[in-house]
């Protein structure tokens, strides 16, 4: 850690943003009941406009459980190991269907090398999409076809992220027996307790209906909260070398938006405070922001904030950037 970084870290422990809080406690009581009361509704319900209403909640709490395991990842909800474990698991494996196991050291294999072609696993979008000059789909057929349309069809194909997720899930447990002991218990019980049992009870297109639209909504959210903070950003090739601290800034960018929306994004709209200090309760980046922000001109150091229309643009603007990269290319 720098010593800027220190200072910086000192001045936010001082004003005591590095306590415990019980603010998960009180976001599990709301949203885990929600979140069963809502996919229970979509099975109980008639398909109409109740059943269109319900949808998007049950998404978000869906999404939610998704942040909880995020949070966990990190090791943001408590300072005792056992309860990030916990939580995570019941978040992301159990709820969510991924693999929290694995996924853990993934992401924090982002954090360590955010924006780093070579290191960064979010860089790597397999054969569909390409976020840097000559990545893997620009060397297959069907990567080649994606990149033209790429700018176009992102957004509407995000909405089948959450098959790529439980398919990565299900490998994992395959692929990394050591990190996936717990979720080979867990993963299972997700499909058992929200596709078989209610399509036993309630019918098989029912069941199938309330699963396929709650995850293909809550993926189109995820999408929204987690493509935004890095694409279009700067990106590092294997020969730049630059500090932790500018690394974590000028990789990142914050989302403005009003702070009653802060829980659709989890925390993550903060981009820049979350990648400095992921132990931080997300509920505390918003009052955060102003001292980093600071902190960061003082030093010149690139601040990036801007609103989700703006941000979303430039993640359009980026893929078709790439699309006209390799066009050139040609």
């Amino acid at each position: 850690m720098t010593q800027d970084l220190k200072d910086l870290h000192g001045d936010l422990e001082e004003k005591g943003f590095f306590e415990p809080s019980s603010f998960w406690r009180r976001k599990l009581l709301f949203w885990v009941p929600l979140f069963f009361l809502s996919y229970l509704g979509l099975l109980w319900l008639r398909f109409g406009f109740l059943w269109l209403l319900l949808a998007p909640v049950c998404a978000v709490a869906m999404l939610t459980m998704g942040f909880v395991g995020h949070d966990a990842g990190h090791y943001a909800l408590s300072r005792k190991r056992w309860v990030n474990d916990l939580w995570g698991q019941f978040g992301m494996t159990f709820l969510c269907g991924m693999s929290f196991g694995f996924w853990r050291s993934r992401h924090n294999q982002h954090h360590a090398h955010c924006q780093e072609i070579e290191g960064d696993p979010d860089m790597h979008f397999g054969v569909l999409f390409s976020v840097y000059p000559q990545s893997a789909n620009w060397r297959t057929p069907l990567g080649r076809f994606f990149l033209r349309i790429q700018k176009w069809a992102f957004w509407p194909l995000s909405s089948f992220y959450w098959v790529t997720l439980r398919y990565d899930g299900i490998r994992d447990l395959f692929q990394r027996p050591k990190e996936t002991k717990i979720d080979r218990f867990l993963m299972p019980l997700h499909w058992v307790v929200l596709l078989i049992i209610p399509g036993l009870v309630f019918g098989w297109p029912t069941a199938i209906l309330a699963y396929l639209t709650m995850s293909g909504l809550s993926s189109l959210m995820t999408a929204s909260v987690f493509i935004p903070n890095h694409i279009g950003m700067r990106r590092l090739g294997a020969d730049e070398k630059i500090s932790y601290l500018d690394q974590q800034v000028s990789t990142s960018r914050n989302i403005l938006n009003p702070p009653f929306l802060d829980f659709y994004y989890g925390g993550l709209n903060s981009q820049i405070e979350h990648h400095l200090f992921p132990r931080v309760a997300h509920h505390r980046y918003r009052a955060m922001r102003p001292i980093v922000r600071a902190f960061c001109r003082e030093r010149g150091i690139a601040y990036q904030e801007d609103s989700l229309y703006r941000a979303l643009a430039s993640v359009g603007n980026h893929l078709g950037d790439m699309t006209a990269a390799y066009v050139a290319s040609r």
